[in-house]
């Protein structure tokens, strides 16, 4: 009786994964991201997110669109800067331009990047730098925005934006 049990609960749990299991791998290995394969990529980013979020017994994240957005012109525009900073070339910060998209909360993180490397390589990369890593496992964060901008040379500039519903009282 355990057994089917335990094949029941394999079939759940594999049913809840995404489907797509053509992880990027960098430019070298994957070549170049299509617009789809960016989706993928972001589905996949929430998981473990929120995988590496359970762990520590904080709440899931949300993925939100506008966050997406905001991301991924800021990745666009570290591209146009030539450097991974916080700072857009307006010298927007990620709270600037969390409004910008008309966030329904406040951006209180962002982590950015540039690299060849693939997806869980970058992410990797923010796990083991201890104020990219405050942001991942910040407490108070409810959403996360993935940006992601390649050149055609495969250097990816990628970007995360964490959000955080705001509750007013009357």
């Amino acid at each position: 009786m355990k057994s089917i049990f335990y094949i029941i609960c394999l079939f759940l749990i594999y049913g809840c994964v995404s489907q797509n299991t053509n992880v990027y791998e960098g430019y070298k290995v994957s070549g170049k991201l299509t617009n789809d394969q960016k989706n993928f990529v972001r589905q996949r980013h929430l998981d473990v997110m929120n995988a590496l979020r359970v762990e520590k017994n904080l709440e899931k994240l949300k993925m939100s669109p506008k966050l997406n957005a905001s991301a991924d012109t800021h990745a666009r525009d570290l591209f146009f800067q030539k450097r991974a900073w916080n700072f857009g070339s307006d010298l927007s910060s990620p709270y600037d331009r969390g409004k910008v998209v008309n966030f329904f909360g406040d951006v209180i993180g962002e982590n950015v990047s540039e690299t060849f490397e693939g997806e869980f390589e970058v992410l990797q990369v923010w796990l083991n730098n201890k104020i990219s890593s405050d942001n991942i496992f910040n407490p108070f964060v409810t959403h996360i925005g993935l940006g992601i901008y390649q050149e055609n040379n495969g250097k990816i500039w990628w970007v995360q934006d964490f959000g955080m519903i705001n509750i007013k009282k009357d």
